[in-house]
């Protein structure tokens, strides 16, 4: 081979390794929001059938556009997952999000968390992964298979409803959160209401506590990963977009206060 040809094969050679390398990044930091216990329906302007509620592409007050900006400014990529959870299809991705499971009353033809599914997520969390599960009000969120999951984490949702607000009394729904709090670093006051509180047992321990001493969100460590219980879908747009909430409440930050948190968690794992 002569030095021309030499060193065009080690030009094609470091673009080979370095796009391979470039490709386990993006993996490594995609989030992965469920879209199959949560698939409520709607026809579009056009006539279509499209999933909402709770989504990445969402920009109404139901949707998680804001938030998934936040994960896209930290170096995610957002996907979206419509099947059931496998080993095959979360591989790749270091965090999972499953929000407010449908009930029968939003669905027609609902999809629950079975065994099969607990033994799946629950894997993929031991060997590293980052879990966020939110909940909601009993009525609003099917809890009763949901419980199946979360109980592997030392976590159940009691299917009740905290946090009551009338109108726009917000501070009814106000949450202050404690110094030093190994998650929202930055933010102080937090607006969530109308959630399932929570029953919390090792290796699981709580975060976040509302005024009237209820567990709202819980943290645990599970093999060489961890999960992020909340009792509600509580960054949605509608209470991150400062158009609703009074300016003191931290909604938005504390969106990307766990953003960050999830950041650090997968930095650390790789150490």
């Amino acid at each position: 081979m002569n030095k021309f040809h030499l060193i065009i094969s080690s030009i094609l050679v470091f673009t080979a390794l370095n796009g391979n390398a470039q490709n386990k990044k993006t993996d490594s930091l995609t989030v992965m929001l469920d879209s199959y216990f949560n698939n409520e329906t709607k026809k579009d302007q056009a006539g279509n059938l499209v999933s909402w509620h709770y989504k990445w592409e969402e920009h109404t007050n139901g949707g998680f556009s804001l938030w998934g900006d936040e994960f896209r400014k930290s170096g995610f990529r957002t996907s979206t997952l419509y099947a059931a959870p496998t080993a095959q299809n979360l591989k790749g991705s270091s965090v999972y999000i499953i929000v407010d499971p449908d009930t029968e009353q939003e669905s027609s033809d609902p999809e629950f968390i079975q065994a099969a599914h607990v033994k799946t997520i629950s894997e993929w969390v031991k060997k590293g992964g980052i879990l966020i599960l939110m909940g909601n009000d009993i009525g609003n969120a099917e809890l009763e298979h949901f419980n199946t999951l979360t109980k592997v984490f030392g976590v159940q949702f009691n299917m009740d409803c905290k946090g009551k607000v009338t109108g726009d009394q917000f501070e009814m729904g106000k949450i202050n959160v404690p110094a030093g709090n190994p998650v929202f670093k930055t933010a102080k006051q937090l607006f969530i209401k109308e959630f399932s509180s929570l029953a919390i047992t090792a290796p699981a321990k709580s975060i976040l506590k509302d005024r009237n001493g209820n567990d709202v969100i819980a943290l645990s460590k599970y093999g060489k990963g961890s999960v992020i219980i909340v009792g509600d879908p509580w960054l949605y747009n509608e209470y991150v977009d400062g158009k609703k909430l009074p300016a003191e409440y931290d909604n938005l930050k504390a969106g990307t206060d766990l953003v960050h948190w999830i950041s650090n968690q997968i930095s650390a794992a790789k150490k």
